[in-house]
């Protein structure tokens, strides 16, 4: 990341005053955290600002948006955009129905940490050395002197510690827990924020998990695990697909796994599939297999097929992937 993109990046916050912010489709924590951080530093500069997403707000992510400013309606924006921020989404096209609300006219900021980004904007800044874009965002902040209010804190640390597994994942960093530790000096609250994230599920979250976990299944002598939510699941339990979200996360607690993978029925012709790796695999690599993304420990995709079918192909491949070493 250098210091020609931020200014150009702090340039076009300057110089216009309409802005749109999204992020791929069922936006995560980081996605989440990075626009709701941007949000209120656009709005604290006075800028006219909408957040657009596809998808759902996961429930366990609603303390940072108590004002409800993240929209998911697939209707027309309130107002033209001069400039866009799309944040953490390789590429344009994963921003779902938002690609299609975005003028032609628009200067697209492209801000992101993967590798495999497509570089579409109209400036892109990838900072693959950061955690998460919750960092990216706070180095820019700081170097635009962009005031840290609460707000933004709890909104930037959240987003680092969803996509460092809180901490637990080789893309933490000294800089990354720098920031966190900066981020708490202004006002985020390291307790309660985990705590939001990974301790206040609901009845029917607990119940999914459950049933999900008690179909794991090992392959490749322990070193791949993979748990699948079909719709029978969500009937039992009550709950939505979207509250799945960590789920695959738990697989890597097992010794000796390299890859976790969860499968999701989103419908019975389409899967979605989230990896987490360890032990040196890398989750994005596999990912591009099926042409799909992240990075070095947590990556997905998705799959046209019966979820038997796609489970069957997955695997499969992941046998290979994983080799026998």
């Amino acid at each position: 990341m250098t210091q020609a993109l931020i200014n150009s990046v702090l340039s076009s916050i300057n110089e216009k005053k309409r802005f749109l912010i999204t992020s791929h489709q069922d936006p995560d924590g980081d996605s989440l955290g990075s626009q709701i951080a941007l949000y209120h530093a656009l709005r604290n500069m006075g800028k006219e600002v909408i957040i657009a997403n596809q998808g759902i707000m996961p429930s366990k992510y609603n303390f940072m948006d108590p004002d409800g400013i993240v929209k998911f309606e697939s209707g027309p924006l309130e107002f033209d955009p001069e400039c866009v921020f799309v944040l953490e989404c390789p590429s344009l096209e994963r921003t779902g129905f938002v690609e299609k609300l975005i003028p032609g006219s628009a200067t697209i900021l492209n801000i992101d940490h993967h590798p495999d980004n497509e570089e579409y904007g109209d400036v892109n800044l990838i900072d693959v050395d950061s955690s998460a874009v919750g960092e990216t965002l706070y180095l820019i902040f700081e170097k635009g002197n962009v005031p840290i209010t609460r707000e933004i804190a709890v909104a930037l640390y959240a987003a680092i510690i969803s996509d460092t597994g809180r901490f637990r994942f080789s893309s933490t960093t000294s800089r990354c827990m720098l920031i966190a530790s900066k981020l708490v000096e202004s006002g985020a609250d390291p307790k309660f924020i985990s705590d939001k994230i990974s301790s206040n599920l609901a009845p029917e979250t607990i119940k999914l998990l459950g049933h999900t976990l008690a179909g794991l299944k090992l392959d490749k002598n322990g070193k791949i695990g993979y748990v699948a939510i079909d719709s029978h699941s969500l009937i039992e339990s009550g709950a939505d697909i979207e509250n799945s979200e960590g789920f695959v996360d738990m697989i890597l607690s097992i010794s000796g796994i390299h890859i976790g993978i969860l499968f999701k029925e989103l419908n019975r012709d389409r899967v979605k599939v989230s990896v987490r790796s360890q032990n040196g695999c890398d989750a994005a690599a596999f990912a591009k297999i099926f042409d799909g993304g992240g990075h070095v420990n947590a990556a997905g995709f998705a799959q046209d097929g019966s979820l038997d079918k796609v489970i069957d192909m997955v695997i499969a491949r992941a046998r290979d992937f994983v080799g026998d070493e």
